[in-house]
């Protein structure tokens, strides 16, 4: 059977023996990984799986079952236990479907399909990860190795439907290069690394742009020293801009709220940051890595402000986030085909300023230019914030030596509340993504 009639068909046979509402997720994809290292093919790997999940809630209680076997007596056998399973679970007030007139799919052009991926050979492929391989190594004599080039791809499409009588189908495609160096020193080696990931092929960074990156992050890491302890303003590069939005995403979804578990809790409609601080999750941002037409539970993208010039304005929420605080969902749920959905980011991102990246490093007189983080130090309660950490040192409004070995600590409230310049640079390079930006203080612990 096709995949809405298969759809179809499971939804009238789970309501048929006994449940009160059904759905049905359907993924089918086709995906491909390269890996290339000194120009010799280490991984060349192709998949095409498919997979369905069943959804049935009975007197709210709820069961998920999952498979891979298409096969009508197959199907048969799972849509009778996942209504025998429901019958055994705990019941839950807030479980079930959302509303029949909250559904619906988006009327927007997203483009999210580029039928170049799939016409794409594994020989241009294989020959784009080893040319731009060969760039990043020959960039410099200090390059002596590399991790590896790569190159990615999927075609997908999603098919959910409810017994609300929902249908949604869409199909995706993304690709994406990457490229690992290693570069020595007076003994000493650094590696680095730079990527670039988009739904369309010709929207792609250049392999000479990926490589020319690759190269010059890790040659700025060679002489790197450990920095003095102290306190300084820190510009956070856009990579570190990212990890810094990825921890104020997890404390604005539905479920950590609910839960207690967000320093922001008890902040909705106040101000939580500087005036300049505008924080977007766009569900129907054109080409965007997390955009779609309809969210996980058939409720439409959509784009939510989630702080306004330093105001929470909202949470992102799914129907049972929503349920459980007495709220309507945001269109932000997210599942896998076998799991309950919950509430999720789509483009989260940080809106752009109005100063130049150069011009933020320039108002440093003495401080970090940070350029990555390590290892999770995160209190998601109280915000407290400490993180191994690499970068430059900035001195008299210059970049000047690379520094490692150290902590950047603060916490999140008081980082947001010091946020003094956010550039002009952003660029959409994932699902998350964030401007240059300066916190006026933070401690850094280092010899």
């Amino acid at each position: 059977m096709e995949l809405k009639q298969l759809t179809e068909y499971i939804i009238k046979k789970a309501l048929k023996e006994g449940a009160d509402q059904v759905d049905v997720m359907a993924v089918k994809s086709t995906t491909n990984e390269i890996n290339v290292r000194l120009g010799e093919i280490e991984k060349l790997g192709s998949a095409s799986p498919k997979r369905l999940g069943i959804r049935v809630i009975k007197n709210h209680k709820n069961a998920i079952t999952s498979t891979s076997d298409f096969r009508e007596k197959s199907i048969d056998d799972l849509v009778s236990k996942t209504v025998q399973m429901a019958g055994f679970t705990s019941a839950d007030e807030y479980s079930g479907l959302p509303e029949k007139g909250m559904q619906g799919i988006a009327a927007a052009s997203l483009n999210l399909f580029d039928e170049k991926i799939p016409a794409l050979t594994t020989d241009k492929k294989i020959d784009m990860a080893k040319k731009m391989e060969k760039i990043g190594m020959s960039y410099d004599k200090r390059i002596v190795n590399s991790d590896g080039a790569g190159w990615s791809d999927s075609v997908a499409t999603y098919v959910l439907a409810d017994s609300n009588g929902f249908y949604g189908e869409q199909t995706m495609t993304r690709c994406g290069l990457s490229l690992s160096l290693l570069a020595e020193e007076n003994g000493v080696k650094q590696t680095d690394s730079w990527y670039s990931g988009k739904r369309f092929f010709e929207q792609l960074d250049s392999i000479e742009e990926i490589a020319e990156m690759a190269a010059k992050r890790t040659l700025r890491k060679l002489g790197s020293v450990k920095p003095e302890t102290q306190k300084v303003p820190v510009v956070f590069d856009p990579q570190a801009g990212e990890d810094f939005l990825n921890i104020i995403a997890s404390v604005i979804l539905g479920s950590a709220i609910y839960r207690k578990q967000s320093f922001l809790l008890d902040m909705l409609n106040q101000s939580v940051g500087v005036e300049g601080l505008t924080i977007i999750d766009d569900g129907l941002m054109k080409d965007g890595i997390g955009s779609r037409l309809f969210d996980d539970e058939g409720l439409p993208s959509c784009k939510n402000i989630v702080i306004e010039k330093g105001i929470l304005k909202t949470w992102l929420l799914d129907t049972y986030s929503g349920k459980k605080l007495g709220l309507r969902s945001t269109g932000n749920a997210s599942r896998g085909v076998g799991g309950n959905p919950s509430p999720s980011t789509s483009n989260f991102y940080m809106e752009k300023g109005i100063y130049s990246p150069d011009e933020i490093i320039r108002s440093v007189k003495n401080g970090l230019y940070l350029t990555s983080v390590h290892w999770t130090g995160i209190n998601y309660i109280t915000g407290d914030y400490s993180r191994g950490a690499e970068g430059v040192w900035i001195k008299d409004g210059e970049l000047d030596q690379p520094v490692q070995e150290f902590t950047v600590a603060s916490n999140m409230k008081e980082m947001m509340k010091n946020i003094e310049m956010i550039g002009n640079d952003l660029e959409f390079r994932g699902s998350v993504s964030a401007p240059t930006f300066k916190i006026a203080e933070m401690t850094i612990s280092g010899k």
